[in-house]
């Protein structure tokens, strides 16, 4: 390990640095990176409770609502309880929402395009590759 902490400090200089230039391509859509990732879960995951939106965002469970309440008061999801489970409120993507990640997906995905375009394809398999066994092998120990 070298002396400004090895691998896993230069994983999360990289994690603050892109997510600062997604904050900024997402501040015209009104969105945080936070806000963006839970509307992108919802298209993918229909229904979805607030334990697997915080588990998938990594946010505590009680931290939920900061991220999910001002965009169900903006209209872009929906929130309704669960047939099975009472307690459990069921979070689905408005039609308003669905809208604003049509707009904003682009412009993120055109981000991702620059900040990697000097990667070969090899190496972007490999990058994508290792990310995947670091936050599996994270997610065991946690």
């Amino acid at each position: 390990m070298s002396a400004t902490g090895g691998t896993v400090f230069l994983l999360k200089r990289a994690e603050l640095a892109v997510r600062g230039c997604v904050e900024k391509a997402l501040l015209q859509f009104g969105l945080t990176p936070t806000q963006f990732h839970v509307l992108l879960l919802l298209e993918r995951n229909p229904g979805i409770s607030a334990a697997q939106i915080a588990r998938s965002v990594g946010i505590r469970p009680q931290s939920v609502n900061d991220t999910v309440g001002p965009l169900e008061r903006k209209g872009l999801l929906l929130r309704k309880p669960s047939a099975t489970h009472r307690r459990v409120l069921e979070n689905r993507l408005s039609a308003a929402g669905a809208r604003l990640l049509a707009r904003s997906l682009p412009v993120v995905s055109r981000l991702e395009d620059e900040l990697l375009s000097g990667f070969p394809d090899a190496a972007l398999k490999a990058l994508q590759e290792t990310l995947e066994r670091v936050r599996a092998s994270a997610e065991a120990r946690s």
